[in-house]
């Protein structure tokens, strides 16, 4: 039994990576990072670290989704490096959810395709072991908020993700 809830996990990891990778992947280049790129991989591997650490601890799932996140990605050597460093500041929380979003805001406005994107890779990340936590729903509840969503917002595209 165990291992068959191990292969679903894995499969639905899997199909949510394919989702996150096609909604940010063309954001992406193999060149060097320019200043967005590099604000929009530090924001969302810190709110990533963020949101893998608001039910108390970085379960392995959610460490081995964020490499598979930079995998599916293609993110180059310095781009990984940046990414590790953004999540591990966000998981030792050294990093402020509002600061953070208002940082990304200021670059990609409210209603933006940017914003949506981070928005809904939060969210399915969040979705991907189909249970989320207190911590983490009150960190998806601060994100939802921050980035100019309706509260409704939240639960509208939670269900659609999980089921």
């Amino acid at each position: 039994m165990a291992g068959n809830q191990k292969a679903a996990s894995s499969s639905a990891a899997k199909g949510v990576l394919h989702d996150v990778r096609i909604a940010l992947g063309e954001m992406f280049g193999s060149g060097k990072l320019d200043a967005k790129q590099q604000l929009l991989i530090e924001v969302l591997f810190g709110l990533l670290g963020m949101l893998s650490r608001a039910d108390g601890v970085v379960s392995d799932i959610e460490a081995h989704f964020t490499n598979e996140l930079m995998d599916e990605l293609d993110l180059s050597t310095s781009a990984r490096r940046l990414a590790s460093e953004a999540f591990s500041r966000g998981s030792h929380k050294k990093l402020s959810v509002d600061k953070e979003v208002f940082r990304f805001l200021n670059t990609f406005p409210r209603g933006s395709s940017e914003v949506d994107r981070i928005y809904e890779s939060l969210l399915r990340l969040a979705a991907v072991d189909a249970n989320i936590r207190r911590g983490e729903r009150l960190f998806l509840e601060q994100v939802t908020l921050g980035l100019g969503y309706e509260p409704s917002e939240l639960d509208t595209r939670l269900s659609k993700i999980m089921h």
